[in-house]
């Protein structure tokens, strides 16, 4: 049981500081001017965004979707694997999370870029190159590569506490 609220304190200070605070930001810019004078004109704009959302949430299940597929096969062969091959396989998908989230989608820039490795090995064997940069496929490909490992591990996870039978 705990006796003292006072080792919480600096958890409660950070959460002010980092979430609290941009949250009211947040709210103070919706609600108004930039002289500062409240308007609902903030509000009212947002619905204008809507294709904006719909195509959002559409990449989005269709990167789920992806995920899901090639996730639960991958998460099923895993826990049905002896040790060795079960801890290689989750050092393969574990790698690339160790590195910065950023640097993973940056990385896929300069693959797809219109003189990224893939265009210019194109080139390079005479063929034209493809608009692969700021397309929804490659959006769908960067949240893939970047999610697919949170579909495989809790997965896993479960599966891997299952009866084999």
């Amino acid at each position: 049981m705990i006796k003292s609220r006072y080792p919480a304190f600096p958890y409660i200070l950070f959460m002010a500081i980092f979430i609290v605070v941009p949250l009211l930001m947040v709210a103070y810019f919706a609600f108004t001017t930039g002289n500062g004078e409240f308007t609902l004109n903030n509000i009212t704009k947002v619905g204008g965004y809507i294709p904006v959302i719909i195509k959002s949430l559409f990449l989005a299940l269709v990167a789920t979707v992806i995920c899901l597929v090639l996730g639960y096969p991958f998460a099923f062969i895993m826990a049905r694997k002896t040790n060795n091959i079960r801890r290689t396989m989750l050092m393969l998908i574990m790698l690339p999370m160790w590195m910065n989230f950023l640097i993973r989608t940056y990385s896929w820039i300069t693959i797809l870029a219109n003189t990224g490795l893939i265009n210019t090995f194109l080139t390079n064997i005479g063929l034209k190159p493809l608009k692969l940069i700021n397309t929804p496929g490659a959006v769908i490909l960067g949240m893939v590569y970047d999610f697919i490992p949170y579909m495989i591990l809790p997965i896993y996870s479960v599966m891997s506490k299952l009866d084999k039978s």
